[in-house]
């Protein structure tokens, strides 16, 4: 697994009490899980993984506060992060991004 994957799950995982983070790479996007109570996924385009180091990638959780957005809906949300900015998408999302 690539280290900035596995940096990502112990950093999601360790941010929300008595979650399960689930990855996946497919279709050039880093998809991760998050069951917690409501379920999340966060989406890296493969592009900004491999433009960034794992400061910088930590860096972007903090500054588009993702872990907020997370941990202030009641209902489950669909982020992607990319070069951009973060952006949220629906569930279908994931699916067939080229």
């Amino acid at each position: 697994m690539d280290p900035k994957a596995q940096m990502l799950i112990w950093e999601l995982s360790s941010s929300f009490d008595n979650c399960k983070v689930e990855y996946q790479y497919a279709n050039e996007l880093h998809k991760f899980r998050l069951e917690w109570d409501p379920t999340h996924w966060l989406y890296f385009a493969r592009s900004f993984v491999d433009d960034h180091t794992e400061k910088e990638i930590k860096e972007s959780l903090l500054r588009w506060q993702i872990l907020e957005a997370f941990r202030g809906s009641q209902k489950s949300r669909w982020l992607f992060l990319g070069e951009s900015g973060v952006r949220e998408v629906d569930d279908t999302f994931g699916r067939g991004h080229p």
